[in-house]
């Protein structure tokens, strides 16, 4: 056991995760509704934006996975089948939403799905008809960073070894797939909403991110995984930063993850 105890000992924990919505394009698809008392309101989202309210809603997440369609060739070597990648598969990112009071989440969803097809007339006339908008104008970026419970923690006891962060940047995010949400009399259940997206392709980043200082605790002393400091800042499309702001927790500038294009 000896041997084995600091191997099996330190597993990964499925609840310590962040989601980043580095929308760069959210100006123009969200425009028509983005006014005082829209969807990125300061009442609405608690002075906090829409991005980072969805951010911190986002009670499911997927580590993503990849597969290959493969081709056979048959010929090469006498007796001998072979078989090569030929495409490489993404396949959808699945996100789970607490729903707010204020409905901020499912209007931005709506909103992002309705600009892809919008309808070009007035929706209730008879020769009503709908136009895809150009993909550049709404598809997106997201960010999602695994990390563990002493990532954030500078324990110089441990040594100089802390657990490393898993950066996973989706390019071209849109919204395919808005699942129904059921309501019905009986016991109150908390509202879920459940948001498949396509994307074309992701980059992985397992190098190692210097911590940051500690995290803040709650008024009732539980520490939360999505409240930590040091959290990586990133990069929307459009080169600007995009850096979490948790209830005022200062976030360490240095943390330089993506660029719009990969990491670096």
């Amino acid at each position: 056991m000896r041997d084995v105890r600091d191997t099996i000992a330190r597993p990964s924990l499925d609840t310590y995760y962040q989601v980043n919505f580095s929308f760069g394009n959210f100006d123009k698809w969200l425009a028509e509704v983005d006014d005082a008392d829209g969807p990125n309101s300061k009442k609405r989202t608690q002075a906090r934006g829409f991005k980072q309210k969805m951010s911190l809603l986002c009670t499911q997440a997927e580590i993503p996975g990849t597969s290959f369609v493969e081709s056979t060739v048959v010929g090469h070597h006498q007796g001998i089948q072979e078989s090569f990648p030929q495409l490489r598969n993404y396949p959808p990112l699945n996100l789970v939403f607490y729903v707010d009071a204020d409905h901020v989440v499912l209007e931005v969803l709506e909103t992002w799905m309705s600009y892809i097809n919008p309808i070009q007339t007035r929706q209730r006339n008879i020769n009503a008809y709908s136009r895809f908008n150009y993909p550049d104008n709404y598809k997106e970026i997201i960010h999602l960073a695994k990390f563990e419970r002493d990532t954030f923690i500078d324990d110089r006891s441990k040594g100089d070894y802390s657990t490393r962060v898993t950066n996973y940047e989706f390019v071209n995010v849109w919204p395919s797939n808005l699942t129904s949400m059921r309501l019905a009399y009986g016991d109150s259940n908390v509202l879920k909403c459940n948001i498949q997206f396509l994307y074309d392709r992701f980059f992985t980043s397992f190098h190692k991110v210097e911590n940051g200082e500690r995290p803040v605790n709650t008024l009732v002393g539980v520490v939360n995984s999505k409240d930590q400091q040091g959290f990586p800042i990133f990069k929307d499309t459009n080169g600007k930063d995009v850096k979490p702001d948790f209830s005022g927790q200062t976030i360490n500038p240095k943390y330089q993850i993506g660029d719009g294009a990969g990491f670096i």
